[in-house]
């Protein structure tokens, strides 16, 4: 997720806790896709009820995640993301609770993807003609070095980052594209460094 120029990875097992909820989830990728949302615009576009999303904005807001615009009042109140980038990342020293409560982030940031990606299966067939066959599914095994995967992920990120640039400010005909990347070993037994 990003946006403005701030950076985060909370330590706080609570905060992460907090992230891994799905409607949390559908809210800052909703933000991050829209632009400043007030609880009942998101609760429109999510299916939900204004006071399930001003709840759910009022706890991501509580953690540092989101901010009020400081327009509106009430469930009017615009909310915009407060951070640039929410990242797993496991460090081998962290406690126990931040290691289950960034594995929880995780877990829902894959079963989200997921659902994305089997909605998109289940409905590409209706796409409009310009739409067809210009999304990419790839599931590539590889043989690489732990530098390799780390050059891989690094080069990957820069070319993302690439196109959230220029996604910041839609060329006409633009529409919400969702980006998911995995680059992690498998056959987890016999690794060495």
């Amino acid at each position: 997720m990003s946006s403005g120029n701030k950076h985060s990875h909370s330590t706080d097992p609570r905060a992460l806790r907090a992230l891994a909820h799905p409607v949390r989830l559908d809210l800052l990728y909703l933000i991050e896709r829209e632009g400043p949302l007030t609880a009942s615009r998101a609760a429109e576009l999510l299916g939900l009820t204004p006071k399930v999303c001003s709840y759910h904005l009022n706890q991501l807001g509580r953690y540092g995640v989101v901010e009020e615009t400081g327009e509106g009042k009430g469930r009017s109140r615009p909310w915009r993301l407060a951070i640039a980038d929410i990242t797993y990342v496991h460090d081998p020293d962290e406690e126990p609770a931040t290691t289950r409560a960034d594995d929880a982030f995780a877990k829902a940031m894959l079963a989200r993807d997921a659902k994305v990606i089997e909605t998109f299966i289940d409905d590409r067939h209706g796409l409009p003609l310009g739409w067809r066959n210009v999304s990419t599914m790839s599931s590539n095994p590889l043989r690489l070095t732990p530098e390799q995967l780390r050059e891989l992920g690094r080069e990957l990120t820069e070319v993302v980052e690439r196109y959230r640039t220029m996604s910041r400010e839609p060329a006409e005909g633009a529409h919400p594209v969702h980006i998911v990347l995995y680059a992690l070993p498998t056959e987890l037994t016999g690794l060495t460094d």
